[in-house]
This record gives structure tokens, sequence and C-alpha cells, in this order.
């Protein structure tokens, strides 16, 4: 394990429950990402130079030779408190049942039933009602009998719903996906500012002294770090210094896009994939240009849905015959408001699909090709259809966002995993290692710590020459103002 400081890892961590504390999230994510040795974790507490954030800090761990960081975004959430969560509701419930999702079906159901059955109590009480009025009983007799249901009921329902609303997922999972992918004018600042924060702390990481950068996304986070990754990409994909060297393993990596993309399904194709986007990654550095992120991980994160909540069907499209949620999603996928692994072939009109991918034009890849250099790891825990146990946001990607997604169903952490609502929360709880399928087995892995070989190329890489971009850049802080 090389401990040479000029060979480190800066890990990033998004997290994505809004009601929380900066670093209430850090230390619990810190423990599952890092090996324990002789059951002890071996990391120290440090300022965080790199924002002006006077809460964050960050963790050294020299045995790992990793620094972790945590970008809070909680406070930038400005936003009305329900802002866009009627409209987001009412595209997860008004569905037929084979337009809902499999991870959010069971809680459909519920509700559904929590809606209907007492609804038929009342029109069975009215019906029965009105034929013993025709039989001679009192009517004030009915009447008691009759409120008393009426009563039992509602007490029950407002006994339950302050809970449901408080401590399940309506708080600490879906209201905030609702307000951060609320596209009103009166979420736009506060999008913007979380967007911003976090392009600038990555732009100073990639400025600095790591060799590599893993940035990882826990719920909301994910699309928060997805977001902040696209907008940087965009701006430094074009980098490099002088003379630029050639991409000599590009052919290579549009090869291994094209069989993953006629063969999904492959395992073999995946593997060669990604171990193409690290060989274009070594040389993207070689070449000068800045960009430091080898993986992006999500990790519960609610992107599953996406073809609900960033697609934005019109809410009667799930009640009618075919399902139009996953057109209208390719169709910003082709317009690049969504960049997919492996990329949408730059050289393809908005109106155009099929064609051999191509990502680089010269000596520089194109604007949508982050996903080209950057390997993504999707962690979930799993749903049963019709069943509330499990993470009601977390899911497949690749079905979505590309085949090049690897996408790690966990089957470990049983206790967690199987809660009902509160799933979501239990990522980090336990960081015992308990087997191969659970938590801290696959983030350890996908994280790599410990596995310096490759960057070499970064370590040695020249400095990047900013006359090599023919266009003016403005930074986020700016844009954030």
């Amino acid at each position: 394990m090389s401990t040479d400081d000029t060979v480190r890892t800066a890990v990033v961590f998004v997290h994505g429950l809004l009601e929380r504390r900066p670093m209430d999230v850090l230390d619990s994510f810190a423990k599952v990402a890092l090996t324990p040795s002789d059951g002890r974790w071996e990391y120290y507490p440090q300022p965080l130079e790199d924002t002006d954030s006077y809460e964050a800090r960050r963790y050294t761990a020299p045995s790992e030779a990793a620094e972790l960081f945590e970008y809070d975004w909680s406070f930038l959430m400005t936003s009305s408190r329900y802002a866009g969560f009627a409209a987001a509701l009412a595209r997860v419930f008004l569905r037929r049942p084979r337009h809902v999702p499999d991870q959010v079906f069971g809680i459909w159901r519920a509700v559904w039933l929590a809606l209907l059955i007492p609804t038929a109590v009342l029109v069975t009480l009215f019906v029965v009602g009105g034929y013993l009025l025709h039989t001679g009983i009192p009517g004030w007799i009915l009447g008691v009998v009759s409120s008393v249901v009426v009563l039992s009921i509602a007490v029950a329902v407002f006994r339950m719903l302050p809970r449901a609303l408080t401590r399940s997922f309506l708080t600490t999972g879906f209201v905030n996906v609702a307000r951060y992918f609320d596209p009103a004018p009166g979420s736009h600042a506060a999008r913007r500012a979380i967007r911003a924060g976090l392009v600038d702390l990555l732009s100073t990481l990639h400025q600095g002294r790591y060799a590599r950068i893993v940035v990882v996304g826990h719920g909301l986070g994910g699309y928060i770090a997805y977001d902040a990754l696209m907008t940087l990409w965009a701006e430094t994909h074009e980098l490099h210094a002088e003379p630029a060297g050639g991409l000599e393993s590009l052919a290579g990596l549009e090869a291994a896009a094209d069989r993953l993309r006629s063969e999904p399904t492959a395992r073999d194709a995946l593997t060669d994939f990604r171990a193409h986007q690290f060989a274009l990654w070594q040389d993207l550095r070689r070449q000068g240009n800045p960009w430091r992120t080898t993986d992006f991980v999500t990790v519960g994160t609610p992107m599953a849905l996406a073809d609900l909540f960033i697609a934005r069907p019109p809410v009667p499209a799930g009640l009618a015959g075919s399902d139009i949620r996953h057109e209208l999603f390719d169709r910003l996928t082709r317009r690049g408001v969504v960049v997919s692994c492996p990329p949408r072939s730059e050289a393809l009109p908005v109106d155009a699909e099929g064609a051999p991918v191509r990502y680089g034009a010269g000596a520089t890849l194109g604007a949508h090709s982050m996903f080209a250099v950057t390997r993504w790891t999707n962690l979930w825990f799993p749903v049963r259809r019709g069943s509330t146990r499990g993470d009601w946001f977390g899911g497949e990607l690749a079905g979505l966002f590309g085949p090049g997604v690897r996408d790690i169903i966990l089957t470990g952490n049983r206790p967690q995993r199987l809660r009902p609502g509160a799933a979501q929360t239990q990522y980090f709880r336990h960081p015992e290692q308990d087997g191969e399928g659970d938590v801290a087995f696959h983030l350890r892995e996908a994280l790599a710590l410990a596995d310096h070989r490759g960057l070499d190329a970064s370590v040695a890489a020249p400095e990047p020459d900013p006359a090599t971009v023919g266009r003016v850049v403005y930074r986020s802080w700016q844009r954030s103002m």
C-alpha cells in the first residue's frame, strides 16, 4: 500500500438528506468507506480550506492515502418546503398498476388501500343506514352507531398521518426530491446555488494535489453530484497542455461502447468498457487535461425514478394505455439535458439515432462525453415488487442512463435493508463488513483506495494551458451570486 503524498485520492461525499447538520453523516460514511485495522478506523479531522464553509471538515486517512470531503448543501435549499410536492406525488400515485415502478409499487398499493377501504366503509354505512331507516329503527340509534364508526376511523387516520409525514420517506426523501426537481422559477436560485457550490469544490480539488477523485452521492446527493460533474466537465473538457498529444485509447473506448450498446447484458462487455474508460482517462491526464474524477458512485439515488421526476410526463399520462415517460426521458438524453453512460455519440444530431459512436474531434473529447473517462457504479437496497421493505428510491440505473452503469444490488445488511420506509437512511449505519453483499464490501471495492495502479499518468501530468479553450468560461461562483 502506497503512502506517497503525491499519490492521493480525494473522496467527495454528497449527502442526500436535507434535515441533517454538517458532519452528521460523514463520520458514518468514513467508517463504511475505509478499511479498519484490527477493528479500528484510522482517520483524522482536518479543517477544510477548499470552500468558504465554516462548518465543513475533511478527514485524512494516511494508511490509505485518502482524504474524505463532505459537501453540505442543506442551508442552500431555500425554496418552499413543499415546492413541487403535489405534482410529483400525483405522477407517482395516479398511475395504472403496470406503470408503477417496482420500488414504489408496495407503497402505491398501501396508499390506495388506505384511501379506498375507509371510503368503502363509509359508503357501506350510508347504504346500510338507508336500508335500516325503512325497518323502523329509530334514527338516533343509526346516528350514534354511524358517528362512532366514522369518528373511530378519523381518529385512527389522524393519529397515523402526523407520524407518516414527520418520520417516513415524505420528510427525508420524497419531499426533498420534489423540491430539488421542481422547475418553478421560485426554485431556480436554490438549485443553482446548490450545484454551483459543489462545482467550486470539485474545481478546486481538480487543481490540487490529488491524483484521483471519487465522487459519492447518497440519495438526492447522487443527482446533485451528477449535475455538478456535468457542469465541470463542460468547462474543462477542452483543456490540455501544448503541444497536445493524441488520445490513443479513444478508438478502443468507442469500439467497446458500440459493443456494450449492442450487447447490454454481456458482463464481459461492461468490464471491457470500464477498462477502456480508465485507459482513456490516463491518456487524457497525460495530455494535460485537469480532469481527475475516475469514478462516480451513487448510493440509493432517486435517479432510478428520473423518468418521472426529470422527464415530468403529464399527470394523466400514467392512467393512459401506454406510458410515455421513457420516450420523454430519451428525448432529454438526445437534447443533452441528460448525459448517458456510455455517452451518446457527439457526431449525432439531436433527432438522429444509431451509427457508431464518436466522442472526440482532434485532440479533445466532446462536451457530453464525461462518462467516456469516468466509471459509474450504482448501489441500492432492493425492493421486491409489491413489498414495502427496502429502499423506495434506489433502483437500477442502466435502463435509463445506459448499460455502462454498473448496477449492484445490495443483498447483505439484512436488518437495515428490510426496514420499510427507513432503508434510505441505513446505508452507512453499520460499517462492519459481514459479507460480499453488504454496503461496506461494495463501496470499498468501488472506491479502490488501496489500488494506485495506473495513477502515474495523473501524478506526472503537465499543467493545462488555458489558452487551449477558445471560449470564455465563467466560474460557478459568479453564476451563483
